[in-house]
């Protein structure tokens, strides 16, 4: 049980650090990426381009940092049962981490 965790916490850092580096990189709007359903008015204004490839750098880097946190939780006592008490509180915190990483998403349309 504790593994699984462990790997769907460590795939949820590996994508929000690949959201992150795609915003560093400055292709967020590109619609290989996250373009799609951006406003036409976002991608040609090259001021709100760089807000939103800032917006994902950001987002991702924090939500990828945020998600360590139970990583060390988890591998400080792999092999110790979690209480029901234990995974609703992590499931809540993960779920605030995808808030946080997916802001983006959002924000981007109304830029």
């Amino acid at each position: 049980m504790n593994t699984a965790l462990a790997l769907g916490l460590i795939a949820g850092v590996v994508a929000f650090s690949y959201a992150s580096s795609v915003g560093l990189r400055g292709k967020a709007l590109h619609p290989d990426f996250y373009g799609r359903n951006v406003p036409d008015r976002v991608k040609t204004s090259p001021h709100l381009r760089a807000a939103a490839n800032k917006l994902f750098a950001i987002c991702g880097i924090v939500a990828a940092i945020l998600l360590l946190a139970p990583l060390v939780w988890l591998f400080s006592d792999l092999h110790r049962d979690r209480t029901t008490w234990e995974l609703a509180g992590l499931a809540a915190y993960v779920f605030v981490v995808v808030v946080i990483g997916g802001y983006p998403l959002e924000k981007v349309k109304t830029l």
